[in-house]
């Protein structure tokens, strides 16, 4: 999965119809592994997908590998 430059964020999206089962596995991902939404990320949630915007590149791109 892509990581998108969108408004000086790094965007991983995430499509809810080809992860519909793995939900509670991907937000379990980037908690362990960023901690709470805020600090290094923020969600969105969109009716095709849901987003994670990042502010290192680093980050969204590990973040990408390991939910993908």
């Amino acid at each position: 999965m892509p990581v998108v430059i969108d408004d000086n964020k790094y965007r991983v999206s995430i499509d809810w119809q080809r992860y519909n089962n793995s939900w509670n596995e991907i937000g379990a991902v980037a908690i362990d592994l960023f901690g709470l939404p805020g600090d290094k990320f923020h969600t969105g949630i969109c009716e095709q997908s849901m987003d994670f915007y990042f502010k290192d590149e680093v980050d969204a791109i590990l973040f990408s590998l390991k939910v993908e």
